[in-house]
């Protein structure tokens, strides 16, 4: 695991939640639970809230578009809260603590709000608030809790040393899609060069492949648009299923990720086809980042 500067404490240590804003929030609604198979939850100042493990919420949907719309990313405490803030500032990048009330919204103890290079809103917290309830979906889609995020990034060598600097270091390459680890899975965050910044798609772990291709079939019954698959990663042997609801709103079932640990191996590079996205052979429909395009990175 990555260790902060005193190689004492981990930086990063998880990806915690997703908050996306949306034009058709009730819509999402009902796809993200009745549809995907998400806990619905109370939420908060209009938020919609849901589940999918043992957090307070791990996705929150809503239609505001100027504080709508972060990734929250849990490192180990306070001191390496403050640690990170100073290794973004020096480095150009946007940093600020989060007053009372925004750590109030994001059910966490504390936070710093940070941007990428691309404008991505990046939450760092610490202690995200757990439920003592368990996770009761009012779907069996097999999901055990949410796994990682892809990421869209316009200035891409200028995230990947946003990230860097949390404690994230790349896994394996596809073109110049970059899987970064934080713990010992293969990756938890996927970085797609694109026009566009923003939430590519949302990651949740189901309990096996026969999840993945009961998930496929019912998503076939209730005529919900499937992007890709079910396919499999070649870099990171991953299956998934990636769904698309209103709005453009992409949530994954996947299942299987190889582990890491603490790689002793330089990142690999596979080339940018078909094949080295998905080894099943599903390809992408509609979605450029998660196909086999040209990269759209910038140098700098």
């Amino acid at each position: 695991m990555k260790t902060a500067l005193n190689g004492s404490k981990p930086l990063a240590t998880s990806v915690c939640y997703v908050r996306h804003a949306v034009s058709e929030p009730q819509a999402c609604t009902r796809f993200a639970s009745d549809i995907f198979g998400l806990q619905k939850v109370a939420g908060q100042n209009g938020e919609l809230a849901f589940r999918s493990d043992d957090r307070f919420r791990t996705l929150s949907l809503s239609g505001d578009r100027n504080d709508g719309d972060s990734i929250g990313i849990e490192v180990w405490d306070d001191a390496v809260l403050e640690m990170i803030g100073e290794r973004l500032r020096p480095s150009g990048f946007a940093a600020r603590p989060a007053s009372a009330e925004e750590c109030r919204r994001r059910y966490v103890q504390s936070a710093l709000l940070a941007e990428d290079a691309s404008g991505n809103r990046i939450d760092l917290v610490t202690r995200p608030t757990r439920s003592g309830r368990r996770y009761f979906p009012p779907r069996d889609a097999g999901i055990v809790e949410f796994q990682g995020i892809g990421l869209c990034s316009i200035d891409h060598i200028r995230d990947l040393a946003f990230w860097r600097l949390l404690g994230a270091d790349v896994t394996d390459w596809v073109g110049d899609i970059a899987y970064l680890h934080l713990d010992e899975l293969h990756h938890r965050i996927a970085l797609y060069p694109s026009p566009r910044n923003g939430l590519l798609y949302a990651a949740f772990e189901v309990e096996s492949l026969d999840q993945i291709m009961q998930n496929s079939y019912f998503m076939q019954e209730n005529q919900v648009k499937i992007v890709q698959g079910p396919g499999r990663q070649s870099a990171s042997q991953q299956m998934f299923l990636h769904v698309e609801g209103p709005d453009g709103l992409i949530l994954s079932y996947v299942h299987g990720m190889a582990e890491a640990g603490d790689i002793k191996r330089p990142a690999r590079q596979f080339a940018l086809t078909a094949s080295s996205l998905c080894n099943w052979g599903s390809e992408a429909k509609n979605v450029p980042e998660l196909g086999a395009l040209p990269s759209t990175r910038r140098e700098t």
